[in-house]
């Protein structure tokens, strides 16, 4: 008889498609789609319409086992704060508070072989990685943003205590840096939900070379530094045309540095996009470009490449594993000037040659390096490394 690895996958809510949600469903699925595992996600609330998350299993509570919790006072403040949003008040309360659910998560963790966590530290998995300890549970942790000295304390017990999966170099060097005894093993992003959409799209060639972007809007993503490159384009009369995809907090000010910079006739705000529809917004653009101030793995960056367009991208996270000098884009330094942005942006404007050789370069290093099925395998193995350490 084989006994399955039974994995726990630490999720507490799932807000939208962001890389980290992303990533943390495709790698349960993967694991879900292998015989030799059982996984389960613990998980209260998700916003994201997904089949394959909806058909992932799912750790079972309910008001009996969690009693003690729905009778605190760090509960029912947050219930009602959140305006009885019951299933988003549990979340926020595992994240801030775990202590209140310490009896029915350790009973849950004895029937697990490895807990594996890709969110946010914050109070919760310290909290968590104590009880794996307790339960003689195994931990795997996987930073999907930057490593930030916020998280020390974390990081210092996960030395001791746990495991690290490293996606990006600049990550590695970090850990080994500053945690010289952690046990980490390497492993790749891959594109999660969709890649065959993505490897679908055809070029596109618009008469005016189009540059695009996608992601929320926020002061990290820094998309007003796209917005001076192309005033500056703009009042040296190039023509060139901008497409941004989704939503956040920056929009209404991005719309009026439009407005106010006059480029009204070359910037496209297209809102938020259905999350199936993601792969159509690459349809739309040339070239895709990126200047966050800082990144883990961009998935993003991979959903460009396997798309087929080349890219133009601050240096942050993974990305230099991914884009490569006048190979399949340009890269600039984070905090970078408009003018440089816009010096990078003229490369392609006026070399339409160069915008579909980097395109298909790009789509070339995807599929050698990035590949679904060769990144699952590696995660498979880091996986499997970590179960088999127990037998040491």
């Amino acid at each position: 008889m084989i006994f399955k690895k039974r994995v726990l996958f630490i999720v507490p809510g799932i807000a939208g498609p962001g890389g980290q949600e992303l990533e943390n469903i495709g790698f349960a699925s993967f694991l879900n789609s292998d015989p030799r595992f059982e996984i389960e996600i613990l998980n209260f609330f998700c916003l994201l319409e997904s089949t394959e998350f909806n058909n992932l299993p799912k750790v079972v509570w309910n008001f009996q086992l969690l009693k003690n919790v729905f009778l605190s006072k760090q509960f029912l403040k947050i219930y009602i704060k959140s305006g009885f949003k019951l299933n988003q008040s549990l979340s926020n309360c595992f994240r801030n508070f775990p202590h209140l659910f310490d009896s029915w998560l350790s009973a849950i963790l004895n029937d697990f072989d490895l807990c594996f966590a890709g969110v946010s530290p914050t109070k919760l998995l310290p909290h968590i990685l104590n009880l794996c300890v307790k339960s003689n549970v195994l931990f795997a942790y996987h930073e999907s943003s930057i490593c930030h000295p916020k998280n020390h304390l974390f990081y210092k017990q996960l030395e001791i205590y746990g495991f690290f999966l490293i996606s990006a170099k600049e990550k590695e060097n970090y850990i080994l840096e500053n945690y010289p005894d952690a046990r980490y093993f390497l492993m790749k992003q891959w594109i999660y939900l969709g890649q065959s959409d993505f490897l679908s799209i055809s070029p596109s060639k618009n008469n005016v070379i189009r540059f695009g972007s996608i992601g929320r809007l926020d002061l990290g993503k820094n998309f007003i530094l796209i917005m001076e490159a192309l005033k500056i384009l703009n009042d040296r009369k190039i023509k060139v045309e901008f497409v941004l995809y989704g939503d956040g907090p920056e929009l209404e000010n991005l719309k009026k540095s439009a407005v106010d910079w006059g480029l009204n006739e070359i910037v496209s705000f297209k809102g938020a996009i259905p999350f199936e529809d993601r792969y159509l917004c690459f349809e739309d653009m040339d070239v895709f470009i990126m200047t966050s101030n800082f990144e883990g793995g961009p998935l993003v960056i991979l959903e460009a490449m396997a798309s087929g367009k080349p890219i133009i991208s601050t240096i942050v996270g993974d990305v230099p594993n991914r884009v490569f000098e006048d190979i399949n884009g340009y890269s600039l330094p984070p905090f970078c000037s408009a003018s440089d942005v816009a010096n990078e942006m003229e490369k392609y404007i006026f070399d339409y040659e160069k915008v579909e050789k980097h395109g298909r370069n790009s789509r070339e290093v995807f599929l050698k390096e990035f590949e679904k099925s060769k990144s699952e395998e590696l995660f498979k193995t880091c996986i499997m490394n970590i179960l088999d350490s127990k037998k040491v």
